[in-house]
């Protein structure tokens, strides 16, 4: 599948303005912003090498509240490497579920540990939340040694071990999961579904739905970074194969893959392009999407081993946001509540920037 490319890309490129920053004492691995915990009102939730959740409160400005967290709490574990804020058990407001580095998921409800369950051996790497197509919730996990499970805070759903495919490359290789994504894909017969989307380290993609492999792919470079959006007008995503002509496919179910080399492809309609969406020159970490809903394309935020985030639109790069140390961790959220979507960053030096794009 190719891209019809229109211009050349921008080379002059406009600043983001920075909204707030917190110097965190602490290090951490990953950040997210949700209403964890509360009725309303923004959160920033830190989780810490020292396996210690931090919870910045947010004014009604979207501005901190003071310069130090107003929540901390124990995982009881090892650092956390992953977590995500979503209603998982429906008691109070929105839990935090955690994954660490010792294998152990964590939920927190109304502040306290709701359960604590070893789904791995090795230290969890992606986490996220599933919802198929009647309504049941799953939380989809993959660990460093190629293995993706489903939960519930109660019981195991289903398990894939990569290396038991024929991917593996000798015995003494395992077959390691890069990224994680769930996202609703429409098939052939028009059927939308909520998919599991995993990348390994063996240039692969693997289509999972209901704890099965429906559909593996190869791709030019090893995924490192996925996010869901409208990316490319369908006009310009040419045809494939697997197009129905009676099927509308939905612009907001591209995906985005960022690789460690640099290249950024997208994936429509169960194929991924052959032309690059962008370049980063440098290998991508973290992609998010900045939704933009009165135009026909998102932006599509970039971050990697390079000190800044560069925004993209259309696959030219429209703004960058300079750091003084690499990224690690991004989150998007409107913090101002003006309708406008702001870029929460972490990096490598504690540091936490709210940023506004300017273009």
């Amino acid at each position: 599948m190719k891209l019809k490319r229109e211009g050349s890309s921008r080379t002059n490129l406009s600043e983001s303005k920075q909204i707030w920053v917190i110097n965190a004492k602490e290090r951490f691995n990953v950040l997210c912003v949700g209403t964890v915990f509360r009725q309303s009102g923004l959160t920033v939730v830190v989780g810490g090498e020292d396996g210690v959740i931090r919870i910045y409160e947010l004014s009604a400005s979207g501005t901190p509240v003071s310069g130090g967290p107003q929540l901390t709490l124990e995982t009881k574990s090892g650092p956390v490497q992953t977590m995500t804020i979503h209603d998982i058990t429906k008691f109070y407001h929105k839990d935090l579920i955690v994954g660490d580095s010792k294998g152990i998921l964590t939920i927190f409800c109304n502040q306290q540990i709701l359960s604590r369950q070893s789904v791995s051996g090795n230290s969890i790497n992606c986490l996220q939340v599933s919802h198929d197509s009647v309504g049941s919730i799953s939380i989809i996990t993959s660990n460093d040694s190629g293995v993706i499970s489903a939960v519930l805070p109660s019981c195991d759903l289903w398990r894939i071990n990569l290396n038991n495919t024929q991917l593996r490359r000798s015995p003494a290789l395992s077959v390691n999961v890069q990224c994680l994504l769930t996202t609703n894909l429409t098939d052939q017969s028009g059927k939308t579904c909520n998919y599991v989307i995993a990348a390994d380290d063996t240039q692969h993609i693997h289509v999972i739905l209901q704890g099965s492999i429906v559909m593996t792919m190869k791709v030019p470079a090893v995924v490192t970074a996925m996010t869901q959006g409208k990316f490319v007008p369908a006009s310009k995503v040419g045809s494939t194969p697997q197009v129905n002509e009676n099927v509308s496919f939905k612009d907001g179910q591209q995906v985005a893959l960022g690789t460690a080399t640099g290249a950024v492809y997208i994936l429509y309609n169960f194929a991924v392009t052959l032309d690059e969406f962008t370049h980063a020159q440098c290998p991508v970490t973290r992609l998010a999407t900045v939704p933009q809903p009165d135009a026909n394309t998102d932006i599509l935020a970039c971050a990697g081993h390079f000190n800044a985030v560069t925004f993209y639109q259309d696959g030219k790069a429209i703004s960058s946001y300079t750091t003084d140390d690499w990224v690690n961790t991004i989150d998007v959220a409107d913090l101002d509540n003006d309708g406008v979507q702001e870029v929460i960053i972490g990096c490598l030096d504690n540091s936490i920037h709210a940023v506004k794009i300017l273009t």
